[in-house]
């Protein structure tokens, strides 16, 4: 029994070129090493008879490559050569069949298998072998089937070991440069910015003059009339003086006022939070609802809003001109209106702050 060689069998004239396109495929398999080609593979030196038996004693399988013309190729006579007692082909499979290896019929390119009655005798067992079919429309696939029997009987050459990779140096990530102080802290920064900005806004002038909120409509009477009265009348009492009292009639009582349901806020008023940051509020009243300026110690309007008094509490609109932001403010009194205290709200911000309010 042969050591592991695959003898490949081929007349020239018949299947040289499928013959050495699967040699290529079966030595990337099973090696170079394991494969027998007499072209490439007959040692120098030895003669046909003598390479071919080496070869076969190093064998497990001969592969037969029958194509369309493997049994009409002829000698100059017209002889048959597969009849022919000295014709390689023959010769090889005949030893193949003798020591018993494994033959197996590869039919090339719709070739049929040789009926027995057409071969001579050493090679009459041939017929009864079963074929392997080999075309080139499919070339890959009857290859692959070929291997998979091919690979019960010999082994396939060791995988190539892959060539160790490079351990990767480690990733390390470039140092960053450090932030600037602006960069770091440039929220904070912005945050006392603004916050300035409104302790400022709320600062209380020392002397102010401040408009009214309300629009007062001037009357018609005119700059002469006035003069004419103040004239005939420096003192005022004229009215006064023509009342004349009888002193049988009783003194007239006063008639009795009742208190209104709000509180009087007219007027000048000092804001301070509880940081004691301070404006001036100067405030306009029409029944209970009122209007208001506020302005900061430079004199300077900082805002301005509009309420409304009910009972104890005040409630107004507010808008801070300064910083563009509006709010309300929600007040209340204890001690009937002499000083209000509560909150301002800024829902835009989502903020609030305690607030205090005193006559100026």
């Amino acid at each position: 029994m042969g050591n592991g060689k695959i003898f490949i069998s081929y007349r020239r004239e018949d299947t040289s070129g499928e013959s050495g396109r699967l040699k290529d495929k079966l030595e990337q398999i099973f090696g170079q090493e394991n494969i027998f080609y007499d072209v490439e593979t007959l040692e120098a030196g030895l003669n046909f008879d003598q390479s071919i038996a080496k070869a076969l004693n190093d064998s497990k399988v001969l592969l037969a490559m029958i194509g369309p013309h493997w049994l009409k190729v002829s000698d100059s006579t017209g002889t048959k050569r597969i009849q022919k007692p000295d014709d390689w082909v023959r010769k090889e499979i005949a030893e193949a069949l003798k020591r018993e290896l494994r033959v197996i019929p590869v039919l090339v390119n719709g070739a049929e298998m040789p009926d027995s009655d057409e071969l001579p005798d050493d090679l009459k067992e041939l017929s009864l072998k079963h074929a392997q079919e080999l075309t080139s429309s499919r070339w890959n696939y009857d290859v692959g089937k070929l291997t998979e029997v091919l690979e019960k009987l010999i082994t396939k050459k060791p995988e190539p070991t892959p060539e160790p990779r490079p351990t990767p140096r480690p990733f390390v990530p470039p140092i960053s440069k450090p932030k600037s102080w602006w960069a770091r802290n440039y929220l904070w920064a912005l945050g006392g910015i603004v916050g300035f900005l409104i302790l400022v806004g709320m600062c209380v002038p020392e002397e102010n003059i401040y408009p009214d909120p309300f629009t007062i409509e001037n009357t018609d009477v005119g700059t002469e009339n006035k003069a004419d009265i103040r004239t005939e009348n420096p003192g005022g009492d004229d009215i006064y003086n023509s009342l004349q009292l009888d002193s049988k009639d009783p003194a007239p009582t006063q008639p009795k006022v009742d208190s209104p349901d709000y509180f009087d806020i007219s007027g000048y008023w000092i804001l301070q939070d509880l940081q004691g940051n301070q404006s001036t509020l100067a405030f306009s009243q029409n029944g209970s609802e009122f209007a208001f300026y506020e302005y900061n110690i430079l004199n300077v309007q900082i805002g301005y809003g509009s309420g409304r008094i009910e009972g104890n509490k005040l409630n107004s609109d507010y808008f801070n001109s300064f910083v563009g932001i509006g709010g309300q403010i929600q007040m209340s009194t204890g001690n009937s209106g002499k000083s209000w205290t509560g909150q301002v709200i800024f829902p835009s911000a989502g903020s609030s702050s305690q607030i205090t309010l005193t006559r100026n």
